[in-house]
Formats: C-alpha cells, structure tokens, sequence
C-alpha cells in the first residue's frame, strides 16, 4: 500500500479568471457521466487559476520553509452525482508548475505529473501581469487592482468566495488509463477582490471561446494557506465508482482540515 503525504504551502497570490461556458458545451468536454456541468446563473463556469506558492512542503512539516512554484491549471465546476446527490467538485485536466524541480518530482512520484511551464507574475503599481510559456500551457494577462466587477456569474468578492469555497474536491486526468484521480483541499483564504481586466491571451481560452465562452470576471486572493490530500484513483466507469472504491495501491489519506471545508 502507498503512502502520498498531503502537500502543504502558503499561497501568496491567487488569480482566477473565469469563463461563462453555455452548460452542454461543458457537458461534452467532461470525461465521465457522473461528473455534471455546476450551473451558475445558467452557465457553466470555466476558469484559469494561478497561485504563487511559497514555501512548499509535505505533511507533517509545516509551510514554513520549502521550494516556490507558480502552479495552474484550468478548473471546470462540476457536480459530482456518483453517490446518488450532487456535491460541488472541480475537474482538473491538467496542473502545471514553474518550478523544474516540483516538475520532476511529480514526474517520480505522482500518477499525474505536472508539466514544467515557466511562469512569472510581476507588479507596477496597481497592474498585474501574469505571463506562463509552454505550449498549452501559455497564458498571458494583464489586470488592475481596484476594478468595478460586472459580472453575470458573481454579484461581489464574496459571492464569488463562496462559490470558489465549493470546490473541496477535484477529479483529474492521469497516466492510468480508465481512471481519475482525487484530491481534496483544505484551505484558508483572505477575502477576495475583483479585478479590472486589461488583457488576456491563451490556447485555452481560444478553445472556450470557441465552445461559445465569454470572459466573465478575475479576482485575486492573498496570503492563504492550502492542503491538499491525495485520495487515490476513482474509476471512470460509472458502475465501478462508488464513495469505497480506489484502485490498488491508493489509501483514503485524511488529514485534519485548516479548516472546515465549505459543501
């Protein structure tokens, strides 16, 4: 039996930009029936998350010294009805890290290694500009501080935390095929602000927008700090999946939350 310590860091930074998706749109790019577009408003929500993290380490070690990587990743809100209910999850289809030295140890050691994709976030003033290179990956913008939110999805930072406080548990692609993985987070985080937008590019957001996504919103967080637990592989077949039910080799790994994770 294996053993995946949770890993454990401090999130200086936290930029989240977010997508209106029409909901079959979503439902055709989800791998598995018993994951289902989240509705929000009427659309399905994609986002394209960037967190600056600091001090990276594994439990039982706290996040006080450890390696820094910018980490992304696209995020899809989705319900997950395998257990008969539907409880807000988020579907991951790829992470990637800045870090060479976190790439590699994924590439050791995880079932679902993070490619390595430069990043960088850099500040002037009350503008941001966020730039990752490398290949799918890429993704550049640029925002500003003290933005006016219009948005269809989230009437203010703190509808919006809400919403983004939903997403305990993520499935992912990895290198097994027929399967998913499963992490959980555990996390505090400040309030979050919404953000003007001044700019943004990406292969990602060609392909929402060619599902018929619009740009909705950005927002930005600090100074959180977040836990994330492996909890095996689910399988993909419906019939096969139940709440028990992980593949040989991966243990139900549940470590005492940072805090009470929001359903």
């Amino acid at each position: 039996m294996s053993y995946h310590p949770a890993i454990r860091a401090v999130v200086a930074e936290r930029l989240i930009f977010n997508y209106r998706l029409p909901v079959e749109a979503l439902r055709e790019m989800l791998p598995v029936e018993w994951l289902e577009p989240q509705e929000v408003n009427g659309y399905a929500v994609a986002s394209f998350c960037a967190l600056d993290l600091r001090n990276i380490t594994f439990a039982p070690m706290p996040a006080v010294a450890g390696f820094r990587s910018i980490s992304c990743a696209p995020r899809y809100a989705v319900c997950d009805t395998s257990s008969g209910a539907a409880h807000p999850a988020v579907y991951v289809n790829k992470r990637y890290t800045s870090s060479a030295f976190g790439s590699w140890l994924t590439r050791l050691s995880c079932i679902a290694p993070h490619p390595h994709a430069p990043a960088s976030i850099t500040r002037e003033g009350r503008r941001i500009a966020l730039e990752i290179t490398g290949g799918k990956a890429s993704f550049q913008a640029r925002v500003k501080r003290g933005g006016t939110l219009s948005s269809r999805l989230f009437s203010n930072g703190d509808a919006f935390a809400g919403f983004i406080s939903q997403g305990v548990t993520s499935y992912g692609r990895c290198s097994k095929d027929n399967f998913l993985t499963r992490i959980d987070l555990a996390k505090t985080d400040a309030g979050y602000e919404p953000l003007d937008i001044l700019a943004v590019s990406s292969p990602i957001v060609d392909m929402w927008e060619r599902m018929g996504g619009v740009l909705d919103s950005a927002f930005r967080t600090t100074e959180g700090l977040y836990e994330w637990t492996y909890l095996g592989l689910r399988p993909m077949d419906a019939e096969q999946h139940s709440e028990n039910n992980f593949s040989e080799g991966a243990v139900d790994v549940r470590l005492p939350a940072l805090s009470p994770p929001c359903r």
